[in-house]
């Protein structure tokens, strides 16, 4: 059976040529703590358990995903230095996003949960200007309105239809410009 990197969208394969090309495959450690630090640095989680992933029998993570400081070339076998933890790891735009890519740590979400509360208090506040000077400009149109229909300077009829119109254009203005 072929063995795959198990970083998320690494496509790297284990093959009989892989070595050739500078391409090594490494089993997760049997130390607990470093185990966990590497399941860590991938910040992948389990769709099916809604939680991290946890390495299984034989998986591996490729070269591909630790520095080259990281590891030993003093034998004829490639072998990592004790403790390294893998910290390369470049997922594909289309996966940044989805559940099981955990891209920051949970004190980034929230720091970027609290920009984006503020950012919609701001914006609340903002749209409850808007429609504060909303009832004001529409206050004075019909004072502006009433003022020429009492002075005979416009018919009854155009009152009205000055007032639809306003009132009708207010609404457009709010609804493109604010709410959608």
């Amino acid at each position: 059976m072929v063995k795959c990197c198990s970083a998320i969208g690494c496509a790297s394969r284990c093959l009989p040529n892989s070595k050739l090309k500078g391409l090594t495959f490494h089993v997760f450690p049997t130390d607990e703590n470093v185990k966990r630090k590497w399941v860590l640095a991938m910040k992948r989680l389990d769709v099916n358990a809604a939680g991290i992933w946890e390495p299984k029998k034989g998986d591996v993570l490729c070269s591909r995903h630790f520095k080259k400081t990281d590891f030993d070339r003093s034998t004829p076998n490639i072998k990592l230095k004790p403790g390294v933890i893998p910290s390369i790891f470049d997922p594909p735009s289309h996966l940044q996003e989805h559940s099981y890519s955990v891209m920051d740590s949970p004190k980034k979400l929230k720091q970027k949960l609290d920009h984006v509360i503020s950012e919609l208090e701001d914006t609340k506040k903002s749209l409850r200007n808007v429609l504060d000077r909303e009832k004001r400009f529409q206050k004075s149109l019909r004072k502006t309105i009433r003022e020429l229909k009492d002075e005979c300077l416009i018919s009854q009829e155009t009152a009205n239809r000055l007032e639809a119109f306003c009132w009708e254009c207010c609404q457009e203005s709010i609804k493109r410009d604010y709410i959608s």
